[in-house]
Parts: structure tokens; sequence; C-alpha cells
């Protein structure tokens, strides 16, 4: 039978949109067949402190390589950030990406997947971050979060007070820092501190880092802080005696080096108002401290050493880890690389958030930063300690510390009573 020609047009229209759909099926036709078989996926973000336009550019660039992905960020409120996080993860309705703090790995392992071997080996982590990143986000060679920032504990300083007390240069030891104390501070009459040095010694009550500050001594006087096995704590030794007594003399109107008591304001809200010329904080409160008070003339140092040769420095920063309850692990995990491994996206994230960088040739290019040299420098020496829960070690260090200076309970017995409680603490995870 001889076709018309209308009807020969309708079969060959119909040939070739069966050849052009078979030919997207199977690949030849490159990227048709992706976009049309691909999902579309929402990929959930959560963190604390950026502002969503921080991670907009991070999300549009990822987008342009994953046209089937939405980025969507959700900034929440440190303050309850882990309760609501740890919510609704257990509700299911949590995110696919959360920020995950250096101190939770014990805690809460088991609501991260890590990231396989072929997507991104541990030798290849080594080579991107410092060691501290290992130390807290690694487990049995599996990496489970990555950092998107190295913050640590600095000195902060008023810089006016130094000069009108002819101090040319920040201390850099403890024994520097001791002297400069006795040289800053103003004691009235009686004794009492009516302008302090250095704003130590104290709880978290007054001393906002106090008990990061508390870790940091813990861990140059080279206490163990856990049992080898990790199984208890081990802080009532020689060297956690040391720590403390070294702590709580600056709170202790006996000491030669008087120079806090609790009954100060906050120490961030002692430094803006003048009452005390140092704090020890990280970078992420530079931007509150400027808030408080933009005409304060401050300066940044490094944190003081006992061997300046082999310095010490203690991290609080955050990471990012893939939630064990997404469906879209390997898309998770692909954002997370991109966001903190690719160089111009890590480069404009610091620029963006002023935050100390996490990646090892950043951190290189920003040793020489007048803001985030210091903070840039000690990512590199930085040292932790597997803590069960860092929200209640804080309390548990509040007590002791409050012991000690009261006179309630001697060193050794307020370590001894801490001690039982942080092993508590491992045993219930």
């Amino acid at each position: 039978m001889q076709l018309t020609r209308p009807q020969l047009i309708i079969v060959g229209v119909a040939g070739f949109i069966i050849v052009f759909f078979t030919l997207v099926f199977l690949g030849f036709i490159p990227g048709l067949r992706d976009d049309i078989a691909l999902p579309r996926v929402e990929l959930n973000v959560w963190g604390v402190g950026d502002e969503l336009k921080v991670w907009q550019e991070v999300g549009s660039k990822f987008e342009a390589l994953h046209s089937n992905v939405q980025v969507k960020y959700t900034k929440l409120d440190v303050t309850n950030y882990e309760k609501q996080l740890v919510n609704a993860l257990a509700a299911g309705t949590g995110p696919d990406v959360f920020m995950f703090h250096n101190t939770w790995l014990l805690k809460h392992s088991d609501k991260v997947i890590p990231v396989t071997e072929e997507k991104l080996p541990l030798a290849t982590f080594r080579n991107f971050f410092p060691t501290i990143a290992e130390q807290d986000f690694v487990r049995n060679s599996k990496i489970y979060a990555l950092p998107i920032s190295i913050d640590t504990l600095a000195l902060i300083y008023n810089r006016d007070i130094f000069d009108n007390k002819k101090i040319a240069v920040a201390p850099t030891t403890w024994d520097e820092l001791k002297n400069t104390v006795v040289k800053v501070r103003e004691l009235d009459s009686r004794g009492a501190i009516t302008k302090s040095a250095l704003a130590i010694g104290g709880t978290s009550k007054s001393v906002n880092n106090a008990a990061d500050i508390l870790s940091l001594l813990f861990l140059q006087f080279k206490t163990d802080m856990v049992s080898p096995d990790k199984t208890r704590a081990a802080i009532a030794n020689n060297q956690g005696i040391q720590a403390v007594n070294f702590y709580t003399q600056f709170a202790k109107p006996s000491s030669f080096y008087y120079t806090w008591t609790d009954s100060f304001k906050p120490s961030i809200n002692s430094l803006t108002s003048k009452q005390t010329a140092m704090i020890l904080g990280y970078a992420s409160e530079i931007p509150d401290i400027k808030a408080k008070n933009p005409a304060l003339n401050f300066g940044v140092a490094p944190a003081p050493q006992f061997d300046k040769n082999n310095a010490v420095n203690f991290p609080s920063y955050w990471g990012l880890a893939v939630s064990s309850k997404t469906t879209h692990t390997t898309d998770a995990w692909d954002f997370i690389i991109l966001a903190t491994t690719d160089a111009e996206t890590a480069r404009n994230y610091v620029t963006l958030t002023s935050k100390p960088p996490a990646l090892r040739f950043l951190i290189n290019e920003y040793l020489n930063s007048p803001t985030l040299g210091t903070f840039a420098a000690q990512a590199l020496t930085a040292k932790s300690w597997p803590q069960a829960d860092n929200s209640e070690i804080k309390k548990v260090f509040d007590t002791m510390i409050e012991s000690v200076v009261s006179g309630k309970l001697t060193t050794e017995n307020a370590l001894l009573e801490a001690e039982v409680k942080v092993s508590a603490l491992m045993v219930s995870i």
C-alpha cells in the first residue's frame, strides 16, 4: 500500500520522536537524560551564626553544578540549636546537612553519616586541614564532618590601657602575663579590685569562656584528660592540680595576682566597658565586642604559653555533617565537600564571615592578616580532648572552680569530684 504525502510526514515525525527519545534514554544526547531522569532534590542545611547571604552564594554554585538540587539554608539561634536539632532529627523533620560542633563526636556520632573513602580519602583530608580537625572529626579512620572554620582562644586587650600603663607589647607567656596583671590592675585601699587586668579565675557566670580557658591550661600542663582507653576522665593528677591552681589564683584575694571576681560583669562586657584590660576570647566574639563598643581600641595577640617552642592552643569551631536520616547522602556530602574544600568558596566564606580559615593553604595566606593572622596560626597548634557533653562539662568545671576559689574544697578533692562526674558522662553515651 502506497502512503500519501501527509501519511509519510506523520510516520516520519513519529519515527523521529521515537529515535530521539531512545537516544535520550540511552544517554547519547548528553545532559538531557540526566535532567529528565534525576528527581528534584531539596537539600536542607541548618546552621548558626552565619546569615543567609553567606550560604546563598555557596548554594548557587552547587545548584549550577547539580541542576536537580535546590539548597535551602536555615539559620538557628545558637542558644537552643543543639536541642532543636536533636528533637528535629528524632522526629524525622531535621536537615540533610547541619553544623556540627567540634566537641560533638562522642555525643552525636550516631546522628551523622561518615563520608566514604572513595569520595574523600583520609590522606586527602589531612592535606586539606590541620591536625585538630582529625582529632575532632575522625574516629577509626572515618571522617564524620569537615570544618568550615577553625577558631581558637586568643588574648584580646585594650591598647589604650596598655599604653597608659606603659606596656608596649602584649604578653606572650604566662609569666609575662602575671607581671602585666600586677602593672595593670587597680585596687582600692582595702585591696578590692576596682579595675581588672584579665578576666580569668572565675566561673562562666563572669568569664565567658571559663571552661575553655581551663581546658587550655589543662592541656598546656600536659594533663591526660581521659584514660588511654577513653572510658573515663583522668584530670585528678598532679598536672590537673597545677592547672586548676594556676587558673583560680587570679580570683583569690589572698593571691599576689588577684585580679578577678565573679561579681564583675561578663568578661566581654567588662572589656567593652573598660572594667578589664584583657580577655581570652575567640574571633567569633569580635563582632560582639565591636557592636558593644565601636570605639574600643583593642588588639589581638596569641594565647599565652608556658613554652612558646611547643605551643598549645584551644579551639571551638563548627564543621558540616550529613544527617543519618537524610535520603540524599551523596548530594549532601558533595555539598559539604564543595563548601569546605573548594578554594574560591572557602576564600569567600572567610571574607563574608570574618572567621578564621580552616584549609591549610588559606591558613598560610592569612598568617600575616592583622585581624585573623593570630587565629590562623593558632589553628596549626590547637589541641582538644574528647568531651562527652560539652554543656555538662561546663557545669562540672564551674562547680569545681567555685569550690576551689571559695575554699569549700581543696583543689585535689574538687578535681576528684569533677573526675567522677565527667567519667559518668562518658559512661552514659
